[in-house]
């Protein structure tokens, strides 16, 4: 239990498990509802507030419990539009049994919440049309801890330091992609450029792959099979290891799939661990918000199109090391003005308070 300002909050970690399809999918996240609401229980303080950030709406519906049982205000962050996400990333029906289900529960907990913090921008257009007043819509965007990228954070292994000093000793300009390695992520876009690449003959760029997920192996399988010596992949590393790792980069890249979701906008917390390390960025989404061209800090290209990404990394790769410091420097700034965790936590305490008076 911890007071912060006069809200007393009780922190309650777990983690839902993905695993599965269809109607397994939805019991398995069920049943993190019904895992989480006994560990809750076992607190014996009362908090002003259960905050329920939602990776599914069923870790909403498990604090809307929590809330009830404890006498205190419910407020649900939303990170991903259910059942949308379900729809435009796994290919749901729209008439799908559990597209239904779902749509059923998201609007239960938007009509009792006390307040509803999204992360996405244009996320209040999507949960107004579901008849939810926007006076307790609250847009508070994903963001970085500049303490995370202090001196003092973690060294990468050996294995990695000593693949990127070799690469580096050879000359190699290194364009870095971090994190999931999902269905979602077109991480065949950064192959086919890495093939286009060694195609035409460009050796002084190499790829560096680090994080996991379903894709992973396929996507290393496909570079092999290609004959590609230009991509380098490692595994997972922890989230204190990421800004050495990014520090090696030359320029970095965030890539999606094409999808009608990031209509509503994007809060990819990758897109600010890149610029808060003062790297130039190439952005291969089709989003509504761009936080690459506000802070001026890269390159867009269209998403799935490896032709652009190609042309966009040899643009960057062409300019000196100062040019790309100075475009990177941008990012940098514009995270610590708008998305350093002290400034979106101070947004988030507000709204717990002001939904606690009323």
């Amino acid at each position: 239990m911890e007071n912060i300002d006069g809200v007393e909050f009780a922190w309650l970690r777990t983690s839902p498990y993905y695993g599965g399809n269809d109607w397994r999918r939805v019991v398995n996240m069920l049943s993190y509802a019904f895992r989480v609401v006994p560990i809750g229980l076992k607190l014996k303080e009362k908090p002003d507030v259960v905050l329920a950030s939602s990776p599914h709406p069923f870790a909403g519906l498990a604090g809307w419990i929590l809330a009830k049982l404890k006498g205190a205000v419910f407020i649900f962050e939303v990170r991903d539009l259910w059942p949308q996400t379900f729809m435009e990333i796994g290919g749901y029906s729209s008439k799908s049994l559990v597209v239904k289900l779902v749509r059923v529960l998201e609007k239960f907990l938007y009509q009792r919440a006390s307040r509803i913090v999204v992360l996405l921008p244009r996320a209040s257009d999507y949960i107004t049309g579901l008849g939810i007043t926007c006076d307790k819509i609250v847009y508070i965007p994903n963001g970085v801890s500049p303490e995370l990228f202090s001196e003092t954070s973690a060294e990468l292994t050996q294995e990695m330091n000593a693949t990127i000093s070799d690469l580096k000793s050879q000359g190699k300009m290194l364009v870095v992609y971090a994190g999931a390695h999902g269905i979602a992520d077109a991480l065949d876009t950064i192959l086919s450029a890495a093939r286009l690449l060694q195609a035409k003959g460009v050796n002084k760029v190499h790829f560096l792959m680090v994080g996991a997920g379903p894709e992973k192996q396929r996507i290393i399988e496909a570079a092999q099979s290609g004959h590609l010596n230009n991509i380098s992949f490692f595994s997972p590393i922890p989230k204190t290891q990421i800004p050495h790792f990014l520090d090696s980069a030359d320029v970095v890249v965030l890539t999606k799939r094409h999808t009608e979701l990031y209509k509503y906008g994007i809060s990819f917390l990758k897109i600010f661990d890149y610029m808060m390390s003062a790297k130039c960025v190439i952005w291969a989404v089709d989003s509504v918000n761009n936080p690459v061209a506000e802070a001026g800090c890269g390159i867009t290209v269209p998403p799935e199109d490896p032709q652009a990404m190609t042309e966009a990394i040899l643009h960057l790769c062409a300019m000196s090391k100062e040019e790309r410091q100075e475009i990177g420097m941008r990012g940098h700034e514009y995270v610590l003005k708008y998305h350093s965790t002290p400034v979106l936590a101070g947004q988030l305490l507000k709204v717990m308070q002001d939904a606690i008076s009323k």
